[in-house]
This record gives structure tokens, sequence and C-alpha cells, in this order.
């Protein structure tokens, strides 16, 4: 009798919960996305929550969810909205895909796929394949969907899975978000994500807003780990690497559910000061700080650079940009001309140390860098695995002070003297194809654009650089 009495009360709960969730004003659109080329053959189901302050005029702000809550967050914004204390803001909410045979029967799951990913596809399936569709969209009184391209317009938010890829998203594309709420968020051993501290603590900060929640005791599989420490991780390396971060733990397992408690309190902190931008901090490595000038970026000085392209170093103020057997002189102030005459090109896989005491040696589709003692007799001996690196190696280039630069697909590594990467250089495009120094200025291609940055480091290469011993 107890468990029946127990279940009607249980049943009438959620009877009450749904009915507290339909107060929503606006209007809840339903789109099927199942066209991708970045997730080719799945097929999802996308909630488009179009707020009645919405009035089709202007752009809207944007909040994107991987982990549902349309019901639920409509509701809160319908509030915050009218109280002031949030601007108009579409919510669009992504279900993970499925791939299904001709009876209809899911053949494949994707959501692990999709969402616990560290590279940038995802946000590209965000930016190229989603809201295109989104906006796509009319409301029933013929209102379009328009949303702001400003990242400091856009937040996005997760649970579990969907809380590492709110953070992968952002990171990896803060020009497209910049405020982040990640709850119980899977910073474990599932495809990576338990790298991603580290990564934290050696790339410079981008512009975004952090707000971490978890339950103490959110283990939600042993075998890959405790969700709640690899959070704690993450909060200290966020904090080290001078994020704006908030975080609230709270008591219980791998649930959503506190995460939904708070959500009023961390919109007002993610949202507050806007429409100013989130900023950058200061990080606390002495490694970027021994490279990276103050207020100086990453300049994109030409773009439609073709696939392929490689960069040689040429003298103090240019480098050679090799297309196919075109050549041209790219200048620091971006200026180009046409590479006439005999020129030598550098090997971009292989770099001799300042000095020319060893030789470092890419090998194509691996993590290591080989490094090589060049002896009195001409030869390359004694070589090992050496610069350990985060994704398969690229270009290679070292610093006069011995630091090997490598271009990758999460940005320029760079590794000390001995074979530690100590930071990495990230441009607005992601992936870095090739790399070269022209005095203290560092050129990069990356999303087909020529980028270049003046730095504290200098490829000007002037005899053999004091040792670090083993530092």
């Amino acid at each position: 009798m107890y468990r029946f009495v127990t279940a009607i009360l249980a049943l009438l709960c959620s009877v009450i919960v749904s009915f507290e969730c339909v107060a929503y004003n606006g209007e809840i659109i339903k789109i099927k996305v199942d066209n991708s080329t970045i997730y080719p053959g799945t097929e999802r189901n996308v909630y488009i929550y179009v707020p009645q302050a919405y009035d089709g005029a202007q752009p809207a702000c944007l909040w994107v969810s991987m982990s549902g809550g349309c019901k639920f967050m409509a509701d809160i914004f319908d509030e915050m909205i009218a109280e002031g204390s949030l601007p108009v803001i579409i919510g669009v909410f992504i279900n993970p895909g499925q791939i299904r045979d001709a009876e209809n029967n899911a053949v494949r799951y994707n959501r692990s796929n999709e969402l616990d990913r560290m590279d940038g596809r995802y946000a590209k399936f965000i930016e190229t394949e989603v809201l295109p569709e989104v906006c796509k969209q009319k409301t029933a009184d013929g209102r379009e969907i328009k949303i702001s391209e400003r990242a400091t317009d856009r937040a996005i938010y997760g649970n579990s899975s969907g809380g590492i890829c709110a953070f992968n998203v952002a990171w990896q594309r803060p020009d497209l978000f910049s405020r982040v709420y990640s709850s119980c968020g899977t910073f474990v051993s599932f495809r990576g994500g338990d790298q991603y501290s580290a990564l934290v603590r050696k790339c410079e900060p981008r512009a975004i807003r952090v707000f971490l929640q978890d339950n103490d005791e959110d283990t939600w599989n042993p075998l890959f780990g405790s969700w709640f420490e690899y959070n704690e991780l993450m909060l200290s390396a966020l904090q080290f690497a001078g994020y704006e971060v908030r975080h609230s733990w709270d008591k219980g397992g791998h649930s959503s559910k506190n995460a939904k408690k708070i959500m009023p309190d961390v919109l007002r902190w993610l949202f507050a000061g806007w429409p100013e931008p989130p900023q950058k901090g200061k990080s606390q490595s002495k490694t970027i700080a021994s490279m990276l000038i103050e207020g100086e970026e990453w300049r994109c000085v030409t773009e439609n650079i073709a696939e392929g392209a490689v960069l040689h170093p040429y003298s103090e103020e240019k480098v050679i940009l090799q297309s196919g057997k075109q050549r041209e002189f790219v200048s620091i102030d971006g200026s180009r001309a046409k590479a006439k005459g005999k020129i030598v090109l550098s090997d971009p896989y292989t770099a001799v140390y300042p000095g020319g005491t060893h030789t470092a040696k890419r090998v194509e589709g691996s993590n290591w860098v080989w490094d090589y003692i060049n002896t009195p007799d001409g030869k390359l001996s004694y070589g090992q695995q050496f610069y350990y690196l985060y994704a398969d190696a690229g270009q290679i280039l070292y610093d006069a002070s011995g630091y090997l630069y490598v271009a990758s697909s999460v940005g320029i590594q760079v590794c000390d003297q001995n074979g530690r990467v100590r930071t990495i250089l990230s441009l607005p495009g992601g992936e870095v194809s090739t790399i070269a120094f022209a005095g203290n200025h560092l050129f990069a291609v990356s999303d087909g654009k020529l980028y270049v940055r003046c730095l504290l480091r200098s490829g000007t290469h002037k005899g053999l650089p004091k040792s670090e011993k083993q530092g």
C-alpha cells in the first residue's frame, strides 16, 4: 500500500511539474536537422523558443543547449526578460544525432561522438548547419528569426557530455560564444576531456566567462574517473589561467537537478555587464609572460591562402609563402611581392637547434617529434622520441631560446628544451597548418588566412642558447 501511495504521489508531482513548465508566453518551433555533412547520416530534432518579447526587428541574443530543457528555460526567459535582468534571448535546444535504418531503428547513437570530442567540429556544426536552419524559420505571426552574430550576445549550456561540449565550443570558438554554463561536465577520459585542465593552463586565456556546477558525489561511471574531481581541476586551471569563472559545488550525484535550481542566478552572472563582452584574463604562466606582449594580438594580413601552402623563413622583415611552384615574399605589414631568383627553401619538417648541436624531425601522423644529436662526422645520432605533443605534429621550427614551435590542429605548441609543451598559441581559425619566423614576428596560416604576431621571442638564431639543464 505504501509503495502504491508513493507512486501516485510521484505521478501527481510529475503532472504538477509539467503544468508549471508550460506557462511560457512565447512560441516553440520544432525542426529536424538531417542533412549534416559534419555528422553524415545523422538526424535530430532541434527546438527553438522564441519569447513573446522578441519583436522580429532587432537580432536577439542566443542561448544554445545540448541538454534539452526547452519548456523549463522558456519560463525562465519570460520572467527574466520581463524583469529586465536578461536581454531578449532566443533559445535553441539541440538533440544529439542518431542514424536510423529503413525500419526507423537507431543503428548508431552519436551523442558521445558529438559532445565529448575536443575539437572544433561541434562549433562548426552549430555555426554552419544548425543556426542557418534556425534562421530560416518564422513564428506563427510571421516574425523572422534573427540572431546576433556577436559572441557577447551568445551563451551555451550543457549537462554531463553537454557540459564539456558547452565549454569546448566556446573555448575553440570564442568568436561564436563568450558565456558558458557547464553542469556535471564530463571532463574525464571519454575522448580526451581529462586533458582539458592541462590545456587550459598552457594556453593563453580566451575572452569567455565560465560557470561550473557539479555535485560532490558525481561519479557517473568510476571506470572513467570522478566527474567531481575533474571539475575541481577545471576550476583550478581556469583560475590559474585568469578566466572569469564561478562555481557551485552541491550535494548529490550525476544530475542536472541542482544546476536547474540555480539557473536564474547563473544567467544573471553570465550576462552581468551585458552588452559589454567578457574580458581576457591574465594567466599566471611564466612561459606565456616570457613570450607574449600585452595587448599584441594576431593580425590577419592576407586571406585566401591556398590549401597546402607552406611558409619559410627568409629575413628579419619577411617570410616566403610557397603555393605549389609560386613563391611570394610576405612582409610583416602584409605586403606581398613575387619572389624571383634562386632561393633555397628550408625543410619545413626538420629544424636545426640554435648553434647546431642537434636536429629535430617530425614524423607524419605522430604526436612525437624525434631529436637527434649532430655528431662531428656529420651524422644524426642517438635519435629518440623527445618532444611530446597534444596533437600530431606539422611544420616545426626553433626560436633563439631553443624552444620548438609545432604547427598542429590545437594551435602552435611550444616545447621547452627538454621536450615538454609549455604553452599553446591559439589562432582565431583554430588549426595551424604552417609557421615561420621573421625576426620576432611569428607568421602562421590558419583556416586559409595568414596571421602575424609580434612576440618577445625571436626566430633569429645567434648561437647556442643558455641551457635549461634538467629544469
